[in-house]
């Protein structure tokens, strides 16, 4: 691929995976509030996902990465996330997880690359990120929401700490030169082997009381959408275009995860979250209008 076409390619992923956790937010929360465990819903997200990489764990396996690093570039987008964000929507509802989950992406990611690779952050997309800041600010104080618990701050302290892994993660995916192909067979697979063992001999299932319907549904979604494609095009995006423009444009998964859980999951948001999901839009449109992508061999200069 020509080096000109990598900055539309990463925007093009990062799209994919707007698209892709939008659907996620809504159908995570509806698998919260049915049959199944979180522990089950993990497993299976994981063991879909491994069964369509295995034809191919052999061939990109990292080599060039040892197993501790790819432990930790596991815990991104694997257990430890999803237990925080499946754990946060048992108190609070789609639109505040989109919201806060991926609205603080760009904060978390900013303030890591800042630490960790020294990136430069411009006034304005200081001003962005404050912006975004405020904007989750006021999921936190909404309690009128349908689908919002009395206890919904404490959704809140799950999300915030699954957005910040995956941060982490993005910055991390970005300085040890993870490749699509790479992440897409690894994670699935390093984190199957370590957590269904544990999954099948001490955690609570209740996959033999769950319709079939609802294992289908949540094994296909979150064994093929995030767990593959998400995870590519994730990739693809960090790689060509950088960490916190990946993070700004997926935290515009609010917007579609809070019109997609009216008609699924029948929760309506309260006008302070239309004000707030707006606030976070225009923080965003601060960040991606203003910045200029990096390529790949801008990064390589």
């Amino acid at each position: 691929m020509p080096s000109s076409h990598h900055p539309l390619s990463g925007w093009l992923a990062a799209f994919g995976v707007l698209l892709i956790w939008s659907g996620w937010v809504v159908i995570s929360r509806l698998g919260v509030v049915q049959t199944l465990t979180i522990y089950d819903m993990v497993a299976l997200r994981f063991l879909v996902a491994v069964i369509a990489v295995s034809p191919f764990i052999v061939s990109y396996w990292p080599r060039n990465l040892c197993w501790w690093k790819i432990f930790l570039l596991g815990c991104g987008p694997g257990v430890p996330y999803l237990l925080f964000a499946f754990t946060g929507m048992r108190f609070a509802p789609a639109s505040h997880a989109g919201i806060l989950m991926n609205g603080s992406l760009p904060v978390f990611a900013a303030l890591i690359g800042w630490l960790w690779l020294g990136d430069r952050l411009g006034n304005r997309t200081v001003i962005g990120l404050a912006v975004i800041l405020s904007g989750c600010v006021m999921i936190g104080l909404d309690r009128s929401s349908g689908g919002t618990t009395p206890d919904a701050w404490i959704g809140h302290l799950f999300f915030l700490s699954a957005a910040c892994i995956l941060a982490a993660y993005m910055v991390a995916t970005k300085f040890w030169q993870l490749t699509p192909l790479q992440a897409m067979v690894a994670i699935p697979t390093a984190n199957l082997v370590w957590f269904g063992p544990v999954y099948l001999a001490f955690l609570p299932s209740a996959i033999d009381q769950a319709p079939w319907s609802e294992i289908l549904l949540q094994g296909i979604y979150q064994g093929l959408g995030p767990s593959i494609l998400g995870v590519l095009f994730f990739t693809l995006a960090i790689r060509f275009i950088g960490p916190t423009p990946t993070a700004a444009v997926m935290a515009g998964v609010p917007g579609i995860a809070t019109l997609l859980a009216i008609p699924v999951l029948g929760e309506w948001p309260s006008k302070l979250a239309w004000v707030g999901l707006a606030v976070v839009t225009a923080g965003i449109l601060l960040i991606t209008l203003r910045q200029r992508p990096r390529t790949l061999d801008q990064d390589k200069a």
